[in-house]
Parts: structure tokens; C-alpha cells; sequence
């Protein structure tokens, strides 16, 4: 069998790679480049402005901004339609959209907030996988999922939101086996990344810029938050051919903090 690999910024192109979540943060970092390797791209957020500004401003034509909410089957099932009758089908489906959720003891979280976790972070990217697979499966595509490094350890204060990045991470392993050969199905776990969200979980925090640094200091390789784009870079490569031999992965991007 010949493999052969493209350059880099022509790793995707011809490709229609749909990003959740793209409004902002590590998923407009993922958009941006997947963009930057040749892809068209689907922006999806529930932020529906904020995703057309994002596409707009891509360089690749024909790039789609789209309000979704991918807690909801029938906004997730609308969403993909329109992408599919723009854009003719998707190669690549790259779930971002999650929430922080509570930051409580498990006896004292909010059962709501519990499951409005769970809803955005894996029923999300359960519905946006179901109802792409078709065209995935057609098109030999590919799926990569964002879970966290709090997937994979344990985290003080954590009860919705680890577990429902455990999840992610199982569920990207059961479409990797069910799927084979025909759609690889890989995901990421970021450390603490320098994004709205961790300064969502921080605001009320006395002194947001102190509780950043700390956050950094897990990481042993650097000592500082990743940027978004260093996420971005990690998703591409799963995206790409460059990863053809790889599927069922839960790959750290951490800076080595699972590690310890």
C-alpha cells in the first residue's frame, strides 16, 4: 500500500470540515486552522453571529457561520442539513462546543447544572457525530472530539464536568471500533488553555490573574496556559492523513500534566 502525505497548508484541502463551538476560543483557533491547510468550513456555535463573523473572516470560499445549539436534536439535525445543501457533504466533523458546568463537590451540585453539562459536552457530541456519520461513512471521513486532561484524572471540585469529558473519551473509542475502516474517530485532552471558558470558571475569583498563573503551573513543560492554537495544531494533525494510522486515540495536549 503507498501512502503519501501532503504539505503542510494543503493538508485538507477539498475537505468540508465542520467545527463546533467555532465562535471563540480553542474551537475559532480549530477553525482558523483548518482553514490555513486548504479546508472549507462549517462554523457552528450557539452564538450564531459570532460564528458568521468567524467564517467571514477565514480564507478559504465558501465557509459557512451557523446558530446551533448541539444539546438539541432538532437544531443539530437543521444545522447539518444546511450544511450538507450548501457545501455538498462533510469530510471532517471536529466537536469543540462544551461548557465549564458547576464547580461544586458532588453533593452539592445542582442537579441541572449537572445535566446541562452533560447535554452540551457528550449528548452534544453523541447528536453531531449520529447525524454526520452518514456522510462521514459515504466520504471515509474522519471525527476528532475535544475532551479534557480531566478526562483522564481526577480534579478537586469537578463532578459534572470530568465526567462528562470521561465520557467524550469513551465515546470516541466505541465510533472508532464500530466504524473501522471506514471513519477514523480520534480525540484531544487539553490542559488548562488559555480560553473564555477558564476565565468564565474564574471570574468571581479574588484575583483572576493569580489563579491563571496557578493554573499554568501544572503544566510541567511550560509552566503557562496553552494558547488555543497550540489545541488547534494537535486537532489538525488527527484531522489530517498525517494521522491515517491512528483512530480510538485520547491524545494529552497537557504540557505533561497527566503525566505526573
Amino acid at each position: 500500500m503507498s501512502i503519501s502525505f501532503r504539505q503542510p497548508g494543503t493538508r485538507l484541502v477539498g475537505k468540508v470540515v465542520v467545527v463546533t463551538g467555532a465562535a471563540q476560543g480553542i474551537g475559532e483557533a480549530t477553525a482558523r486552522a483548518v482553514a490555513a491547510e486548504g479546508a472549507v468550513v462549517a462554523c457552528l456555535d450557539l452564538q450564531a453571529d459570532a460564528a458568521r463573523q468567524v467564517a467571514e473572516s477565514l480564507p478559504s470560499s465558501g465557509c459557512l457561520g451557523i446558530g446551533l445549539d448541539v444539546a438539541d436534536e432538532d437544531d443539530v439535525v437543521r444545522a447539518i442539513a444546511e450544511v450538507r445543501d450548501r457545501l455538498g457533504g462533510i469530510d471532517v466533523l471536529i466537536n469543540v462546543a462544551g461548557i465549564a458546568g458547576p464547580q461544586h463537590r458532588a453533593g452539592e451540585t445542582p442537579v441541572d447544572e449537572w445535566d446541562r453539562t452533560q447535554a452540551v459536552n457528550l449528548r452534544g457530541t453523541f447528536l453531531m457525530a449520529k447525524h454526520c456519520l452518514p456522510d462521514l461513512v459515504a466520504r471515509r471521513g474522519n471525527i476528532v472530539n475535544v475532551a479534557s486532561a480531566l478526562a483522564l484524572v481526577g480534579w478537586p471540585q469537578e463532578s459534572a464536568y470530568g465526567p462528562s469529558k470521561a465520557g467524550v473519551v469513551q465515546f470516541t473509542k466505541a465510533v472508532a471500533l464500530d466504524y473501522a475502516p471506514d471513519v477514523r474517530s480520534n480525540c484531544v485532552c487539553p490542559g488548562a488553555v488559555r480560553t473564555p471558558m477558564i476565565t468564565s470558571v474564574l471570574r468571581d475569583h479574588p484575583d483572576p490573574d493569580a489563579a491563571l498563573a496557578d493554573y499554568g503551573s501544572i503544566h510541567p513543560l511550560t509552566g503557562r496556559l496553552a494558547e488555543p492554537v497550540e489545541i488547534a495544531q494537535a486537532i489538525v494533525f488527527l484531522a489530517s492523513d498525517d494521522a491515517s494510522f491512528v483512530t480510538g486515540v485520547a491524545l494529552p495536549v497537557d504540557g505533561g500534566f497527566t503525566a505526573t
